[in-house]
């Protein structure tokens, strides 16, 4: 499976690392297509998506700018996959995510309720979080993101839902201190 391909289908991603830093994020049947490692002391919210197999790393996302409101995602060889703008008012609003290849879409939806989409230039909805209970998934923790069009790749989409979780975070984070 090409993971920098575009997609369309299902994928089971971890909400967070219960225990360590790495977690794994496979299809909807189960199989592997990527494996999260996350820097938990790093203060820019970096994180690394790697090959399952091999272990190397696919592509690094990491948030930057004084504001925290950028993140970014770039292939091992450092080339842009995206760039997420988030919204003036946060991750809960919209935002911009700009493609490489010069597509934007816009996100809107609150990721932490399981409500959240991803619409191209016409509004048409690409992507969306989808309710992940216990009774339909093979990790109840996590998340599910489907892609509904192939417009996303793989990596894109994980690093789309790291940087959301990330940018979750830190709202929190600013929020409680």
């Amino acid at each position: 499976m090409d993971v920098f391909a575009p997609y369309a289908g299902t994928l089971l991603l971890p909400d967070k690392a219960p225990f360590g830093s790495v977690s794994p994020v496979t299809l909807a049947d189960g199989r592997p297509v990527a494996t999260i490692r996350w820097h938990n002391w790093s203060m820019r919210a970096r994180y690394e998506i790697l090959d399952p197999a091999a272990g190397s790393v696919l592509a690094t996302g990491h948030r930057q700018g004084f504001a925290g409101r950028n993140y970014y995602l770039t292939d091992a060889r450092g080339g842009s996959l995206f760039h997420l703008r988030l919204g003036f008012w946060g991750a809960s609003r919209p935002s911009t995510l700009a493609l490489a290849g010069g597509r934007t879409l816009s996100t809107r939806g609150n990721w932490t309720a399981r409500r959240f989409t991803v619409t191209d230039e016409q509004q048409r909805e690409v992507a969306r979080l989808v309710n992940n209970s216990p009774l339909l998934s093979l990790r109840p923790d996590g998340l599910a993101f489907e892609l509904l069009t192939p417009v996303l790749s793989v990596v894109q989409a994980i690093g789309l839902a790291q940087s959301m979780r990330a940018a979750i975070e830190a709202q929190r984070s600013s929020a409680g201190g």
